[in-house]
């Protein structure tokens, strides 16, 4: 089948399944900056909203693979950014957040995530100081790769069948290298908790005889020197109208405020776990 001709300068590539949220993201942008290829995982559904579909691979990332096997035009794109299926952005949001990664020409990003919503990494929720924050790391959930970034990062993609460690040897790679950013003038709710207890995903690993966090440990142990996820001292991007003192304040406030995040979650989780051994 022929490739449709490239009409925008970006690529978000979404990893979709029954409940995925790419064609409200289509809809609600009307004006995109970028093309949209949805790689499903389940069986395809019967639609006409993107430019690319594909379907293959165990995880995102090899779908990405077979994509770019697929379609070699991947490369005239300046971004692509790889989504879960169920992260949103409010409408026009991703088109703002491409053009905020070229006009920064960012190497290696994603949006910050909104307060409250569904994490483990409390570094790359968004802090109101800044446009952009300097990082270590950008979460597998939702990077925004720039074409160098693609290129000399792509060989990682097949490197764990559960993707856990994946990006973590990604801010290794690119430390001292290559600045990473939270770009935080632009937030992401993150709509479902992940499940590695009873996730169809994690259970489909386990019947293959792949632990995940066994995965993740090896590629930790392929680079000990990594300092792991964390919010860099140096390099960001405020606000504007905020004076370089007092933002240089305020973005460590709000950075040590986020322990309330991680707070909320352990007390909603332990809240569940009550419920649940009442029977209700």
């Amino acid at each position: 089948m022929t490739a449709p001709p490239l009409r925008r300068p970006f690529l978000a590539f979404v990893r979709a399944g029954a409940d995925s949220l790419h064609g409200r993201l289509i809809a609600e942008d009307p004006q995109r900056n970028w093309d949209c290829c949805v790689s499903w995982y389940v069986t395809p559904r019967s639609e006409a909203l993107a430019e690319f579909y594909s379907h293959g691979g165990f995880n995102k990332l090899d779908g990405f693979v077979e994509f770019a096997r697929e379609h070699p035009e991947y490369r005239e794109y300046s971004y692509v950014m790889l989504l879960d299926d169920d992260v949103y952005l409010r409408p026009g949001d991703l088109s703002r957040f491409f053009t905020l990664c070229e006009h920064y020409a960012t190497y290696l990003s994603q949006p910050g995530l909104r307060w409250f919503t569904h994490t483990t990494i409390n570094a790359l929720v968004r802090n109101p100081v800044c446009v952009l924050r300097r990082v270590s790391f950008v979460e597998v959930m939702a990077p925004c790769f720039s074409a160098a970034a693609l290129e000399e990062l792509l060989p990682t993609f097949s490197w764990t069948k559960s993707t856990w460690g994946v990006d973590w040897a990604w801010g290794c790679l690119a430390q001292d290298r290559h600045a990473l950013y939270v770009v935080d003038a632009i937030p992401l709710a993150h709509t479902r908790r992940g499940d590695p207890d009873g996730g169809a995903f994690y259970r489909k690993l386990r019947a293959m005889g792949v632990d995940a966090a066994e995965e993740l440990r090896r590629v930790r142990e392929r680079f000990p020197a990594y300092v792991g996820p964390r919010t860099l001292p140096r390099g960001h991007v405020y606000r504007r109208g905020i004076p370089p003192f007092i933002a240089g304040v305020l973005w460590r406030v709000f950075e040590h405020l986020k322990w309330i995040v991680r707070l909320r979650k352990q007390g909603l989780r332990q809240w569940q776990r009550i419920r649940q051994g009442r029977g209700g």
